[in-house]
């Protein structure tokens, strides 16, 4: 670690946000006005104006940036512009106001996208007019839902009662680890929102069972003829037929092994999701199976397949879907390791690889948890891990003895298992237990309710310990 850089930063908005914050936002402004000015909604201006005050509290509410004040005060001032000349009876081009609010929803972003820099230069922090000590100062990153999907949040700088917000910057979870790194800025504690992505998890939702409801209104439609119970019953009945047979066709895998260019490096082990390859003395590359390519036995999940549930050259639907929301999981867990590395130390460092979405680079860890290894330490160093985990509003599962590893300095490294926010604990546990009947259920490991491990047969940390002790 390098506290003391001689090299400068630069930290600003990425393209990539202007493109879909304040562009995006007029393109939904754009089909807002179509909408009123073709009738479709109301030709009213009262009725017009009335929506777009909605919609400028909505949007400030939701919060997707740090101009999100100023964008929903402009939509705001145009919907009162509008309703100011309707009241007085002044007639007005019809797309003037909406070419005003447009022009200047794109000048905000354009002002903000060239404006808005962090510039850190010899162990110091420059904002506009403002400049601090990097060492006295500390670092955040905010992750919002949308943004996040598109690969880009904010950066934010605490320092003493001061705070800057730079939203729109492109991997912002890497650009705080090298502030932290090489700058020497403080990681601010940061703590998980307790939904976490519960929303992301219920739009995935309702995005797949929808179409079960729209074959069962079309069947129910079509058979209008009937009374209304057997309609019920038929169209409820031809619609999980339907959607069973749509789940079980068989779709080709990914043509090319994900792990193919790794297979000149050593295979040190190879978990129920991953292939491990050693890459030198510091670090392992793990490579997340494709459905086909590896973890393919699903004989032991609730799955709506027909006949057996294996992978392999040719995939069912529903087992590609399963298989793909659990690796979209997975790497959501990745990214949390790179978020909460500096305030958990129990995560071993992490790294993803640019180009290669389900493949990341950890620290090695290079001994197992086993009598020659054990800390003495090791109940106390699970109780300040559960801690932790509680200041940071999150929970790891999965974490059997087989995920823990132990250091050059006897600390306790959890190399897998998957991290949870408070609001998505519950959810997973649900889901899991419901689905996969290999697992006889849940419980904490030594005690902490934070550190949860799979009920199965893989070795649990509390037998390992239990074997241990006696023979020491």
């Amino acid at each position: 670690m390098n506290n003391q850089s001689d090299t400068s930063e630069i930290l600003s908005p990425s393209f990539v946000w202007f493109i879909i914050n304040p562009c995006f936002l007029c393109l939904e402004l754009i089909i807002f006005y179509y909408f009123f000015n073709m009738g479709i909604l109301s030709n009213d201006t009262i009725v017009e104006s009335s929506f777009l005050i909605l919609f400028s509290i909505l949007y400030y509410l939701l919060d997707f940036s740090e101009i999100t004040n100023f964008q929903s005060l402009l939509i705001f001032l145009a919907a009162l512009s509008q309703i100011f000349f309707y009241h007085n009876s002044i007639e007005i081009p019809n797309d003037l106001i909406p070419s005003m609010l447009i022009f200047s929803q794109i000048l905000l972003g354009i002002i903000y996208l060239k404006r808005a820099k962090i510039i850190l230069k010899n162990d110091m922090i420059y904002f506009k007019s403002n400049t601090f000590s990097c060492g006295e100062s500390y670092v955040e990153t905010r992750l919002r839902l949308i943004g996040g999907l598109f690969g880009f949040g904010e950066i934010v700088i605490h320092h003493e009662d001061k705070k800057i917000i730079l939203s729109g910057i492109q991997r912002p979870i890497e650009k705080r680890r090298i502030l932290i790194d090489n700058y020497g800025v403080r990681p601010f504690q940061q703590k998980a929102n307790w939904s976490g992505t519960l929303y992301l998890f219920i739009i995935s939702t309702v995005v797949l069972i929808s179409p079960f409801f729209l074959f069962c209104s079309y069947i129910f439609y079509y058979l209008s003829d009937l009374i209304l119970p057997l309609r019920l019953i038929i169209s409820f009945i031809l619609s999980i037929f339907l959607s069973i047979l749509i789940l079980n066709i068989r779709l080709p895998r990914k043509k090319i092994n994900p792990a193919s260019d790794l297979l000149n490096l050593k295979l040190i082990d190879k978990g129920m999701w991953t292939e491990i390859f050693q890459l030198n003395d510091e670090i392992v590359v793990k490579q997340l199976f494709r459905c086909g390519w590896g973890h393919n036995n699903y004989n032991g999940h609730k799955a709506p397949i027909i006949g057996e549930k294996i992978c392999g050259e040719k995939n069912p639907i529903a087992l590609l879907i399963m298989h793909n929301l659990m690796l979209i999981y997975q790497m959501i867990g990745i990214h949390r390791r790179k978020l909460y590395e500096h305030q958990i130390e129990a995560i071993p460092r992490t790294y993803t690889v640019s180009g290669k979405p389900f493949r990341y680079h950890q620290e090695y860890v290079p001994k197992p948890l086993d009598i020659e290894n054990i800390p003495k330490d090791i109940e106390s160093q699970f109780l300040l891990l559960n801690e932790q985990l509680k200041k940071s509003g999150l929970y790891i599962d999965d974490i059997h003895a087989g995920n823990v590893r132990i250091d050059s300095n006897g600390k306790i490294k959890l190399v897998d298992g998957e991290l949870y926010t408070d609001g998505e604990v519950f959810v997973k546990n649900f889901l899991v237990n419901s689905i996969d009947d290999r697992l006889s259920g849940m419980e904490p490991v030594l005690g902490c309710d934070r550190i949860i491990r799979w009920i199965d047969n893989r070795l649990s940390v509390d037998e390992t310990i239990n074997r241990i002790t006696p023979e020491k």
